[in-house]
């Protein structure tokens, strides 16, 4: 078994539970990691995977913040929704954040109730503007979050026909006092395993003052701009992924971050293996080997320009709240996108 420790360890584990019920037509869940509107696990190792990795992630010897997501919606799946709140009840676990289009909270969540502790439940819900009225999008939110007491983030995402929804989604979460975060919505085409532009990546980026657009919505500037310089070279940039932070794919191979994953560099083995056991690096930084194009936020927030964003204590992987104060770190990030 690992050394115990104190220190709390974030970890973002992909599931292949696959059903869903949108059909957006941006959907990043592609190939590999294609969804399904039939079924939940395309085999019985699928399934076997998901119950070895959950048991794996519930008895460490360390404590983790866990973002346990899915391909497809994990309230689709009763299945997935037990494994999960087994999860919850688990001493090791600090938190489990739940990747959610919210659509099925009022019928659900209640479910979950019955065989986890919602005090320990986080819920990233992210509204997509083509498959939900925006009005039942936001009653579910108010149930999770202000009847069920569920620590609950509402997440955007900036397409160029996603304006105005947005608009509106941003100021009911002010008033609603709801945690609101936009993120950038990537393409679906965008190729893989190869260093891609960001007009490639990012549909609104063809949209003339998208940049200021995205502040104006209610953006993290700081964020915005991390992950810009995330989308370019990373030559040069040191990251904490390995030390406190690590990726889990759907067939349960554990890399230092989902870009390594995606590259098929540093495999550090299958959490499923008998004689596995997570060694976190000693050293907090180390120079990033993904080249290019670190498009998720699970990773790049790792990065050394990114630190101070995320708030300690926090029940997500994801969300960063306040000013950026650090004049520091704001003139290294320009000096980046600048090519100083």
């Amino acid at each position: 078994m690992e050394i115990k420790s104190s220190r709390s360890i974030g970890i973002w584990y992909v599931s292949p539970q696959r059903l869903c019920n949108f059909h957006c037509s941006y959907c990043v869940s592609v190939n590999d990691y294609a969804k399904s509107d039939r079924v939940s696990w395309r085999t019985d190792e699928e399934r076997a995977s998901f119950d070895g990795v959950v048991n794996w992630l519930g008895t460490r010897g360390f404590r983790a913040g866990i973002r346990l997501a899915t391909v497809g919606e994990p309230f689709m799946s009763d299945v997935f929704l037990r494994r999960a709140g087994w999860l919850t009840r688990r001493e090791n676990v600090d938190f489990v954040e739940l990747l959610t289009n919210a659509s099925l909270l009022r019928k659900r969540l209640p479910r979950l109730a019955e065989y986890g502790e919602l005090r320990k439940l986080s819920l990233w819900a992210t509204y997509h503007h083509t498959q939900m009225p925006i009005e039942k999008f936001l009653s579910n939110v108010t149930y999770a979050h202000g009847e069920l007491g569920c620590f609950v983030v509402v997440n955007g995402l900036l397409f160029p026909d996603s304006i105005a929804s947005l608009r509106e989604l941003a100021a009911a979460c002010k008033e609603m006092q709801v945690p609101f975060n936009l993120d950038l919505g990537y393409s679906p085409e965008t190729p893989r395993g190869r260093y891609s532009t960001i007009r490639e990546m990012l549909p609104i980026s063809a949209e003339e003052g998208w940049f200021e657009a995205a502040i104006n919505l209610g953006a993290n500037e700081r964020l915005l701009n991390v992950n810009r310089v995330a989308l370019g070279s990373l030559a040069g940039l040191s990251c904490s992924a390995g030390c406190d932070y690590f990726f889990i794919g759907t067939n349960g191979d554990i890399y230092p971050c989902s870009r390594y994953c995606m590259l098929g560099i540093h495999r550090l083995g299958n959490v499923m293996d008998p004689a596995f056991e997570l060694r976190p690096r000693a050293r907090r930084w180390a120079p990033c080997e993904g080249v290019c194009s670190c498009c998720n936020k699970e990773d790049f927030l790792h990065l050394e320009i990114a630190e101070g964003l995320t708030r300690s204590g926090a029940s997500s992987l994801g969300w960063v709240g306040g000013t950026w104060e650090d004049q520091g770190n704001a003139t290294t990030i320009r000096s980046r996108m600048s090519g100083e």
